[in-house]
């Protein structure tokens, strides 16, 4: 697994800040209930419109780096991680995407990773419920994670965003996630599939948020140890666009 490939997956699942709403009805739709309140106390996540992440990366491979993230909701995202030896930018301005490297230089985004990148736009989106953009949601059990007992759901999108369905741990006494594992496309749609830890929340703008994340793919591991957040940054359209310099 190539280090950009990990880098750029990091935000994936990142905001699993959203409550969302299930068949069949029970206690699926009480763990949600609950873990958007425990994620969302005050209700902040009504104002936002975007959101800036910057973060510290180091890997198995002893790479450390910088990340900037920048959503603007609902549709608009740029990506840019820095270390000594490479930059990786990916971007989406609504229309177009597109992923550099100063190694792979430009390519435009296209295929099944274009929809996964799209749909994690609106996944990541604290305003969206997830009743809008699952076909379902399940209680598949319970599992301990890190030490922590903890609830299943198995969440399936729906086919217009053609993404493979995913698996979220919720911590039963905090009611924030702990883990997630998934399955994106990378470069020429070949799947990559992500176990990501989530640790360590605090409170951001009203809104709790893991400080630290570990990721792994291919038995290879990122961690991701968060700097600041901040919310309603004014970001204009054309940050997201393609940069002149690597046109």
């Amino acid at each position: 697994m190539r280090m950009q490939c990990l880098m750029a997956g990091i935000l994936f699942s990142v905001l699993v800040l959203t409550g969302c709403q299930s068949a069949p009805e029970g206690d699926v739709d009480v763990i949600l209930a609950k873990m958007r309140k425990a994620i969302d106390p005050e209700g902040a996540s009504a104002n936002i419109t975007t959101q800036v992440v910057t973060s510290h990366v180091s890997s198995s491979q002893n790479k450390d780096g910088e990340m900037v993230v920048e959503i603007k909701y609902p549709t608009e995202i740029r990506i840019r991680a820095e270390s000594k030896d490479a930059i990786f930018m990916k971007g989406y301005d609504g229309k177009n995407a597109w992923e550099f490297s100063t190694k792979k230089g430009l390519r435009e985004i296209k295929g099944k990773e274009l929809d996964g990148l799209k749909f994690q736009i609106v996944f990541l989106s604290p305003k969206v419920k997830f009743k809008d953009i699952f076909e379902s949601i399940t209680l598949a059990g319970e599992e301990t994670v890190s030490k922590k007992p903890c609830y299943e759901l198995v969440c399936k999108p729906l086919p217009a965003y053609n993404v493979e369905p995913m698996s979220i741990y919720v911590d039963k006494k905090t009611y924030f996630v702990v883990k997630t594992e998934e399955i994106h496309s990378g470069p020429n749609d070949e799947p990559i599939e992500m176990t990501r830890h989530f640790i360590d929340y605090e409170k951001t703008g009203g809104i709790y948020f893991p400080m630290k994340i570990i990721s792994e793919a291919n038995g290879r591991i990122v961690e991701l140890d968060v700097k600041s957040v901040e919310w309603n940054e004014d970001l204009s359209d054309t940050a997201f666009d393609i940069p002149d310099e690597i046109k």
